[in-house]
């Protein structure tokens, strides 16, 4: 394959599994529900979130990514952080790529 068609095969896969990453996210389920509901083996799931998060460190991009938050369920937060108006909620459970990159973004602010 020539180098051309790897790109592009490449950035097409990345589209997917961003897609793939935002809708899990944006679920309001927990990442294996999403993955069972899906078709999609955690850990490929992980494998393609982690391709994705190192993607967009390269290119310095800013992504939304959904949260969906549990008003009754507030003991699941483990640290809340504030930077001038900005304040984030690490609940248990967040894996390392989600605070390595909600860390980098507070830093920026």
């Amino acid at each position: 394959m020539s180098k051309s068609l790897r790109v592009i095969k490449e950035n097409a896969n990345l589209a997917e599994w961003m897609r793939q990453v935002k809708e899990c996210r944006g679920s309001g389920m927990s990442v294996r529900a999403w993955c069972e509901q899906s078709g999609i083996a955690v850990s490929t799931y992980t494998y393609r979130q982690n391709k994705v998060w190192k993607e967009l460190q390269k290119s310095n991009q800013f992504v939304e990514v959904p949260l969906s938050f549990d008003e009754s369920n507030h003991s699941n937060i483990a640290a809340s952080v504030r930077v001038g108006s900005i304040c984030a909620e690490v609940h248990n459970g967040a894996d390392e790529a989600t605070l390595a990159a909600l860390f980098r973004v507070l830093k920026s602010c």
